[in-house]
């Protein structure tokens, strides 16, 4: 799933402050796909805390279905009928350049298992910026941040029940292998037969169990 378009309308590559800036001209919500982080988090005192909410973020949205993190979004304001926080107007801007490598280094040190799919666009106007992560949908969960399992609920960040994380274990799948044998000659040699074959395994899934692969032909007569 291409959250980038979905939400902003063109690639993650694409992207770019103004349009972030013009996507909340007008209020927008949260949701269990889509997470915006104010830079001025009051509960998060330094940057480093505000680094690890993004990841925890990261953490739920790898055990759902993937998404996006608008790091340095407008400030989430309550409004007369609605229990959730809006996000509109100016947006809260992150004052230092933050190396990607160095991010998914942080996030694949602090979650496990290692997530993969994880794209980090970072967006510059005056020496201001604003950080889009775009999260795809993990084979790999349930991934936990710092030993706690994560996941998104109405449109927040939640430590995960067992019977949620009970049920992402019974989502793994095995990888699919298909095995293929060509006979490439058969020679007689009195009463037996000598067989020359080749054969090829294939993995036609996104897991790999193992690095040293072992198997068994047997032959009936």
């Amino acid at each position: 799933m291409n959250y980038s378009k979905l939400y902003l309308g063109c690639e993650l590559s694409e992207l770019t402050y103004e349009k972030v800036k013009n996507f909340f001209v007008v209020e927008k919500d949260e949701s269990d796909k889509i997470e915006f982080k104010s830079y001025y988090n009051q509960n998060e005192k330094n940057h480093t805390e505000k680094e690890n909410g993004v990841i925890r973020a990261i953490c739920g949205l790898l055990n759902s279905e993937g998404g996006l993190v608008i790091w340095g979004a407008p400030v989430g304001q309550k409004v007369s009928g609605k229990k959730e926080k809006v996000f509109k107007g100016a947006l809260s801007p992150i004052d230092k350049l933050i190396e990607k490598d160095r991010f998914i280094s942080r996030i694949t040190d602090l979650i496990t298992p290692s997530p993969k799919g994880i794209k980090f666009q970072p967006l510059e106007k005056d020496g201001k910026y604003v950080y889009v992560i775009e999260i795809d949908q993990s084979f790999y969960s349930p991934h936990q941040f710092r030993n706690i399992y994560y996941m998104r609920i109405d449109g927040q960040t939640k430590p995960a029940p067992h019977h949620y994380i009970e049920a992402l274990f019974r989502k793994v799948t095995f990888p699919k292998l298909e095995g293929y044998i060509v006979i490439d000659s058969i020679r007689t040699n009195g009463e037996s037969y000598l067989m020359q074959i080749s054969n090829m395994i294939f993995n036609k899934s996104k897991l790999q169990n193992e690095h040293d692969i072992y198997y068994r032909v047997l032959l009936t007569v």
